[in-house]
């Protein structure tokens, strides 16, 4: 299984800038929403070299414990 990262920096102005790596194709999108989820709303979108790539099937587990 591919690595993936989520880099975040936090902007002294409050702005959070967040680079997707180890997806392929429109993979990191959908990554991309969840994390748009606990940082706010995206005010701009760049997409790199592998985002033209073939896309590949990626599947989320979230575990949930107490």
């Amino acid at each position: 299984m591919p690595e993936r990262e989520f880099d975040m920096t936090i902007h002294p102005d409050g702005t959070v800038e967040v680079h997707v790596k180890g997806y392929k194709g429109k993979a990191c999108l959908e990554a991309a929403r969840m994390l748009e989820q606990i940082v706010g709303e995206m005010k701009a979108q760049r997409e790199t070299s592998e985002f033209y790539e073939p896309d590949e099937q990626v599947q989320y587990r979230i575990d949930q414990r107490h």
